[in-house]
C-alpha cells in the first residue's frame, strides 16, 4: 500500500510560530495530505481544527507530553478534537544509557499505555540515533513495551548504524507511522531534502509498503537552506518516484 504523505510541523516551526494558518495553507498547497503536530503554538485545539478543515488537511498524529500523568486528560482531549489516534513521544540519550535505564523507561511507559488504549488511542515511540547504535537498546524497549508501536525515524536509524528497511520489515505488523528524512548521516550536521542525502529512502519505503504503515511523515529537524523549499523538494521527490501519494 502506498504511503499517504504528511509533514511533521516541527520542520516549519519558525513559520508556524509566526503564522500557523498561512503555514498550513502552504503545506496544503505543496500537496501533503496531512500533518503531524508537535505543539499547537498556544492555540486551542478547536481553533487549529478549523484551520485544518479549511485547508483539507488531516491530522495523522501528534508528538505530545504522553507520559506525564498530569497531562493525560488534555492529551486525549486534543486528540479527540483534532481527529488523530496516534500519540507519539521520544526520549533522551540518558534514558538509553544502560539496560537498567531502559527498564525504568519501560515501566514509565507501561504505567499509562492502557489508559490511552481504553480511549481508542495508540502510543507510539519515536527513535533517535542513540537507540540504534551498537547497544541496540531501541529494540530492548520495544520488547519490554509490547503495547506500544514504533514510529521509526529512518534517518536516525541509519545514523545510529542500523538498517531502516530491516527494522521496518521486522515490526511490519506493529507499525502505523514512518518518519522520512534524509541527510549526511553525521551527528551534528544539518539534514537535506529527502532524496538528497545518504539514506536509502527507496528501500525503507518499499519495506513500509509491505507493512501496516499508512503515513509517511516528512520531517527535517534542521536544514542548511530554506526549510520550506526543502519540504517542497522532499514531497516532489517522493511523489515523482512513486514513494508516496499526496493531493497532487
Amino acid at each position: 500500500m502506498k504511503l499517504s504523505l504528511a509533514l511533521q510541523l516541527y520542520s516549519v516551526r519558525d513559520l508556524a510560530e509566526k503564522d500557523l494558518p498561512g503555514t498550513l495553507k502552504a503545506v496544503a498547497e505543496i500537496g501533503y495530505k496531512g500533518v503531524e503536530f508537535a505543539g499547537l503554538y498556544g492555540r486551542p485545539a478547536a481553533e487549529v481544527r478549523k484551520m485544518l478543515d479549511e485547508q483539507g488537511l488531516v491530522a495523522c498524529s501528534a508528538h505530545c507530553d504522553v507520559f506525564n500523568p498530569a497531562a493525560v486528560d488534555q492529551v486525549m482531549a486534543d486528540a479527540r478534537t483534532l481527529g488523530y489516534k496516534h500519540l507519539v513521544s521520544g526520549f533522551g540519550r540518558d534514558q538509553f544509557a544502560s539496560d537498567d535505564a531502559v527498564k525504568a523507561l519501560a515501566d514509565k511507559i507501561n504505567a499509562v499505555v492502557d489508559r490511552y488504549a481504553s480511549n481508542g488511542l495508540t502510543v507510539n515511540y519515536h527513535n533517535h540515533w542513540w537507540e540504534y547504535d551498537a547497544a541496540n537498546r531501541g529494540e530492548k524497549l520495544l520488547a519490554l513495551c509490547p503495547k506500544i508501536q514504533p514510529q521509526f525515524d529512518i534517518y536516525w536509524i541509519a545514523t545510529g548504524g542500523a538498517e531502516p528497511a530491516k527494522l521496518i520489515a521486522k515490526y511490519a505488523k506493529r507499525t502505523s507511522l514512518l518518519h522520512i528524512k534524509d541527510g549526511p548521516c553525521v551527528k551534528g550536521q544539518p539534514m537535506t531534502a529527502v532524496g538528497q542525502g545518504k539514506v536509502d529512502i527507496k528501500a525503507a519505503v518499499k519495506a513500509a509498503e509491505k507493512s501496516n504503515i499508512k503515513w509517511g511523515i516528512v520531517e527535517l529537524d534542521s536544514c542548511a537552506g530554506d526549510m520550506l523549499s526543502a519540504v517542497r523538494a522532499s514531497y516532489r521527490y517522493l511523489v515523482e518516484n512513486k514513494l508516496g501519494v499526496g493531493r497532487k
